[in-house]
């Protein structure tokens, strides 16, 4: 009874619980750099699917429902909502492990297959009776050692493991050497290739007069049903090579090859059919076979569960009664921050795009009343059936392209203007955006250049520079693309939106009379068009003439006479889908506005500036109430203005702003806007906060957002989850670093604390301190809620919502780092502000090798070090570790504030 006692109490430390979890982080991070400097394997042998591994877990959620049971945590809702989701999320990770499982499933068209490859490798024995299979996974490092015994015939057949010799590429299959023998026979040396992704090589080997066959791979697991391709669609945009989308339409069959369900595959759209489900992954180069992902997860809904009970517990934890949340609230409001003389920050940005200046002046002066007044009332209907004026069109298309709001001084209308009416000279012109450093390089161009031409991306003989590369990356799994993959798939598709547009594919502003489907076509289809009648043609040539003396002589009275008849031409073909004329206006004019792009730059600035004066005011005694009415009045004013963009996008669209992945990430800023509004409003320290998570969040929104929908050449892309996931993980980051530089300047005020103003420090860096602990908070929520966020949308888009890529782990081991930090309290040892400090400054360090050290020395989805370009880690980074190192050590003289 001691014993059990003793132990209980052991299990219930936090001493041993956050140990646990240092080992837990630990580990996976190590796991990290053995996938890089080795292979998956190795990592997933010596880690994730290392039995210590499962134990440890197993003991941290045996410790949690401990805790939950000793505290009566049941009393607090969140924290208990919260800490249950775990132990949910455990229990469903553990069934997925071992009782689920992977395969990949190759059709050819017009086949049917019922046997799919597993992911898994297996070592097999089969003998004329019977057949022996045995999970194997071999590593790079370590001892592989193995040895199995099997009875065939009466006689004991022992298999032992001699040598593993790793494959040099991911296209040659590894060789395992083993021993075979029966009895006390002469042992056989057997080399056999496979490993895992192949189907093991059988290798028969003659025994003591038994025919034994060996092989090492992925295993053939029977459905039970079969799927037949009945046909398989890949769809490329007109005149390119780049696909646009690939879906596969196939058949169920039961066991006596009888129909039972016909569907389409897509990605975002899997198959779930009898506890399986089948997902669009990639397809044949002559496009003629589909392969697609299996899986079958009986872990899903608890995981899910898990989940939702995650999210309800975090925001349950921000108003339950006496949690810690609401106690740092109430103390930060006890006290008002002083307030210095105001510092104002200016951006200014700039292109080093380059043109003839006379032409596009001339260009701008002649066109600039057309294009703003007339030709961007002209309504289109885009690729989703949604009618809107041409002005929202140039501007995603502009956007898209250039990733700038203009170019030139041209407004985005006029732009479509030039490449519509002179494509010869846009081609020429550099207003194609180049980011990515590896793309640089492979056409030969210097790292600052930012834009290129659409003509200098093909040779003397019109052949496509990036052809290979690109086909390359299309042609791997969705699941298998690294980060230059998918950079060098989205320069691609701006280049096909500028090549489209060029060809006038966009515009589809001339309706199709008496259609049932109520479809739109461009010029170029109306004029070879039998159903639109000569004298619409007609209007459309006099418009286009009209369009060349306009931008000649700047004489614009044909070309809107003929605007004006094509506008009233819409009008009585298609009055039923028509936009009224205000809500036309309206969308213009939001365009213009661009609300939400300009509302970045006013949160970030206004953020930054709320935080210096905040900060440096620490300093002094004063207090100026004036000025912190003004700042917030500001603030007050940016969030109207944001209320009315969304109210103006209600409008236009005709539902709520908040449906689709865009509107979702500017409904979140709106509502970090809004907190910052109705709960931070008394602090300045926690309004930056708010102002600059709106500002992240807005950024990102503008960042991955692609308006047209026709430009989503990457199908796995048009999900939910996805943008939810990004922009929730950077808010959080903005969080989580707000909390590091609060650390730093509370440090810092410790330097300088002495014995005359020692009782006013310690009351700023007791606030300080609240204010860091009230941002991790939100920073880890945000960041634990965003990666599950990032699990679903990755289960829903190929069955699978934790493979340890490295990116994926090191979210985790941050998770970790600031459950860590934020628990450090409840031993008495580090229960103070100077060791919580320290802890939140250093814990960004895990944030910062999520976000970059991943992205380029590590291996994996998310990675650029797979291109070999990884590049040297900066001078200034040493400089910046070393000071934090120094800041913290002259900052102990400070130590002796007790926590809150």
């Amino acid at each position: 009874m001691e014993v059990i006692l003793n132990l209980k109490k052991i299990l219930i430390s936090y001493k041993f619980i956050l140990f646990l979890l240092f080992l837990l982080g630990l580990g996976a991070g190590v796991a990290t750099f053995l996938e890089s400097i080795y292979d998956t394997q190795t990592a997933q042998i010596l880690v994730y699917n290392a039995l210590w591994y499962e134990i440890l877990m197993f003991v941290l959620s045996l410790c949690l429902t401990l805790v939950i049971i000793h505290t009566k945590m049941w009393k607090h809702f969140g924290a208990f909502v919260l800490h249950l989701a775990f132990i949910v999320i455990i229990i469903g990770a553990f069934l997925t492990r071992h009782f689920g499982f992977e395969g990949i499933l190759h059709i050819r068209e017009g086949n049917s297959e019922n046997e799919m490859l597993s992911v898994k490798p297996y070592f097999q024995i089969k003998s004329t009776n019977d057949t022996f299979i045995y999970p194997l996974n071999l590593s790079k490092l370590g001892d592989n050692y193995f040895s199995f015994t099997k009875e065939i015939n009466s006689k004991k057949l022992t298999i032992n493991f001699s040598a593993y010799e790793p494959a040099e590429s991911k296209n040659e299959r590894s060789t395992l050497v083993v021993e075979a023998y029966f009895d006390k026979e002469e042992p056989k040396t057997i080399d056999i290739k496979g490993g895992p992704g192949w189907f093991g090589e059988p290798h028969i080997v003659d025994l003591n007069g038994e025919n034994i066959e060996l092989s090492w791979g992925s295993k053939l697991i029977e459905l039970p049903f079969s799927i037949k391709l009945v046909d398989f669609k890949l769809e490329r945009y007109p005149g390119s090579m780049s696909p646009s989308s690939y879906a596969s339409d196939i058949e169920i069959l039961d066991k006596n090859k009888e129909k039972t369900l016909d569907y389409k595959i897509f990605m975002n759209n899997p198959l779930s059919f009898e506890g399986y489900k089948f997902f669009q992954s990639s397809y044949d180069t002559d496009e003629m076979g589909t392969i697609l992902e299996v899986n079958k997860d009986p872990g899903k809904w608890s995981t899910y569960l898990g989940y939702l009970l995650l999210c309800v517990g975090f925001i349950g934890n921000f108003f339950t009664k006496q949690s810690r949340f609401l106690k740092l609230i109430k103390f930060v409001k006890t006290a008002q921050v002083a307030i210095l003389t105001p510092f104002i920050l200016f951006a200014f940005l700039s292109t080093d795009l380059k043109a003839d200046a006379k032409d596009l002046e001339q260009f701008k002066q002649n066109t600039a009343n057309h294009a703003t007044n007339n030709f961007s009332m002209l309504l289109v209907q885009d690729y989703m059936g949604r009618i809107k004026p041409i002005s929202t069109e140039a501007h995603e298309i502009i956007n898209k392209i250039s990733m700038q709001n203009s170019l030139f001084g041209l407004s985005p209308e006029q732009i479509i203007l030039g490449m519509s009416t002179n494509p010869a000279l846009w081609q020429d012109l550099e207003i194609i955006k180049i980011k990515n450093k590896e793309i640089k390089r492979l056409l030969n161009l210097p790292d600052d250049k930012n834009f290129v031409s659409f003509k200098f991306m093909f040779d003397e003989n019109g052949y496509y520079k990036l052809s290979k590369e690109v086909d390359r990356a299309n042609e791997k799994a969705v699941s298998k693309r690294t980060t230059f993959d998918n950079e060098i798939i989205k320069f691609d598709e701006r280049l096909n939106i500028a090549y489209l547009t060029f060809k006038g594919i966009f515009f589809k502003f001339i309706p199709i009379p008496d259609d049932e489907e109520n479809k739109w076509i461009s010029p170029n289809d109306a004029f070879s068009d039998d159903r639109i009648s000569i004298e619409t043609k007609s209007i459309l040539n006099d418009y286009f003439t009209g369009l060349q003396e306009g931008i000649a002589n700047n004489e614009w009275q044909n070309a809107n006479e003929a605007l004006s008849k094509l506008q009233e031409y819409q009008k009585v073909t298609s009055k039923n889908i028509l936009p009224s004329d205000m809500q036309i206006h309206i969308e213009v004019i939001y365009n213009h506005l661009s609300i939400f792009k300009n509302l970045v730059y006013f949160y970030l600035i206004l953020g930054l500036f709320s935080l210096f004066v905040g900060l440096v005011s620490i300093f002094l005694s004063k207090h100026s109430s004036n000025l912190e009415r003004l700042i917030f009045a500001i603030f007050v004013f940016g969030f109207l203005f944001h209320t009315l963009g969304l109210a103006l996008r209600w409008y236009i669209s005709g539902h709520a702003p908040w449906s689709d992945s865009y509107e979702s990430m500017i409904y979140i800023g709106w509502s970090a806007a809004l907190a910052g509004v109705v709960v931070f409003r008394r602090s300045m320290l926690t309004l930056a906060a708010s102002s600059l998570l709106a500002a992240i969040v807005m950024l990102v929104a503008h960042m991955s957002f692609v308006n047209p929908q026709i430009t989503n050449l990457v199908p796995v892309l048009k999900s939910y989850w996805l943008t939810v996931h990004v922009s929730v993980i950077t808010a959080s980051y903005g969080f989580l670093g707000l909390g590091s530089l609060l650390g730093i300047i509370a440090l810092v005020l410790m330097i300088f604390k002495n014995d005359k103003n020692k009782k006013e420090l310690n009351f700023q860096i007791s606030r300080i301190a609240a204010i860091d602990e009230i941002c991790l908070i939100i920073g880890i929520s945000m960041l634990t809620v965003g990666n599950f966020f990032g699990g679903i949308w990755a289960n829903e888009s190929w069955g699978r919502y934790w493979g340890w890529d490295s990116k994926e782990t090191w979210s985790f081991v941050s998770i970790i780092v600031y459950a860590i930090v934020l628990h450090l309290r409840f031993i008495k040892v580090f229960n103070n502000v100077y060791t919580f400090l320290v802890a939140s400054v250093f814990a960004y360090l895990s944030i910062v090798m999520t976000y970059f050290g991943v992205n380029f020395y590590l291996t994996g989805m998310h990675s650029y070090a797979a291109t070999g370009e990884a590049p040297q880690i900066p001078n200034f980074v040493y400089f910046i570790l070393i000071s934090l190192v120094l800041i913290s050590i002259l900052g102990f003289r400070g130590r002796g504030i007790k926590s809150i």
